[in-house]
């Protein structure tokens, strides 16, 4: 699975961010020692000024002095001036050789797709209160536990497939979102593995043998709507070489009301149908026939997934270029003002 970087520092182009600027560590530090150089040329550049006056004082004849020198520069000599100070201080930072030092969590585990089920069998009571309120609590609960690095999706499908969440570091969102869920009618139980398999993507390049991510998928039924098949889906993900977790979710014996006919129909959970999916996946399977079965299964898919986040590993980016891009760009800038500033050349 791609890593995720934990603290990243973005320079684009020759713009170099204060914080940048502030965290940066060197590799060469010793060479900060230039700026004593640079500190002493601005020192020599402020007592010159002090000079200067002195002398301009004791040229008493003022008229011949606006005679000789009708057009003093006055600030943009200075202006001039502080741009070659500021680029020999990007300089020496350059020649420091800065860079950011970043934690990055490597190999699998930095996305999970958690699917889940609202087909209208999820208001059974079999589990108290019933499976979608006990569902929910569980789902939140689960987030809880995935580590901060990690991004989570959520996906939520009756005969329709809904992505609600990409995968993303926000978890307070996830649990918002599962929250939110609403009832409706069919299960599409293989087109919502294909949608998560979708969002996930291939395994990338750099890493061809490690899943794009994993898949939770919580369910109480079996497809009864969709264009593909339980295991068709499954095979989906398998190919793509995405693990989905599946959770069998209820009792045998839970049953609903019919909104319509007022009788009661049966709703008993399809564990073979649900474990094939994660055999099919290479992952693992988990009956939860009550609200605290389904917490120790998303407590032991959470210790499986973050086992495989890896261990963090520091990540060094050189910063060289864009300083020196800093100090070139600010010769550029004095040198064009000396020019049209001082000899109104430009």
């Amino acid at each position: 699975m791609n890593g995720t970087a934990v603290n990243e520092i973005a320079i684009n182009g020759a713009a170099v961010d204060a914080t940048a600027l502030i965290g940066a560590t060197f590799l060469n530090a010793g060479r900060l020692w230039f700026l004593l150089v640079v500190a002493v040329l601005a020192a020599a550049y402020v007592g010159a000024q002090f000079v200067r006056r002195k002398h301009v004082v004791d040229f008493t004849n003022l008229d011949l002095l606006d005679s000789l020198a009708p057009s003093r520069p006055g600030w943009r000599r200075h202006a001039v001036a502080a741009c070659y100070l500021v680029a020999a201080v990007f300089g020496v930072i350059a020649i420091a050789r800065p860079v950011d030092r970043s934690v990055e969590q490597t190999a699998s585990g930095g996305k999970i797709m958690l699917v889940f089920d609202v087909s209208l069998s999820m208001e059974s009571t079999d589990v108290n209160p019933n499976r979608i309120d006990a569902a929910k609590k569980a789902g939140k609960e689960f987030v809880d536990q995935v580590d901060s690095s990690i991004q989570v999706g959520l996906i939520s499908f009756d005969k329709d497939v809904n992505v609600r969440l990409t995968p993303t570091l926000d978890h307070a969102a996830v649990k918002s979102a599962i929250q939110a869920l609403q009832l409706g009618e069919g299960t599409a139980i293989g087109d919502a593995l294909q949608a998560a398999t979708d969002v996930l993507g291939q395994p990338s390049k750099d890493h061809p043998n490690e899943p794009a991510g994993a898949i939770v998928l919580l369910s109480d039924g079996e497809t009864t709507a969709g264009t593909l098949s339980t295991a068709e889906g499954a095979k989906v993900a398998a190919a793509a070489k995405i693990p989905a977790y599946a959770i069998a979710f209820g009792t045998a014996n839970g049953t609903v009301v019919d909104g319509n006919t007022g009788q009661t129909v049966p709703v008993p959970v399809n564990v073979a149908e649900l474990s094939g999916v994660a055999d099919i996946t290479g992952a693992r399977f988990f009956q939860a026939p009550s609200a605290s079965t389904l917490a120790e299964a998303y407590k032991e898919i959470s210790r499986n997934l973050n086992a495989g986040a890896g261990d963090p590993v520091q990540v060094t980016k050189e910063l060289t270029w864009q300083f020196a891009a800093l100090s070139l760009l600010l010769l550029a800038i004095g040198w064009a003002l000396g020019l049209w500033l001082l000899r109104g050349l430009l």
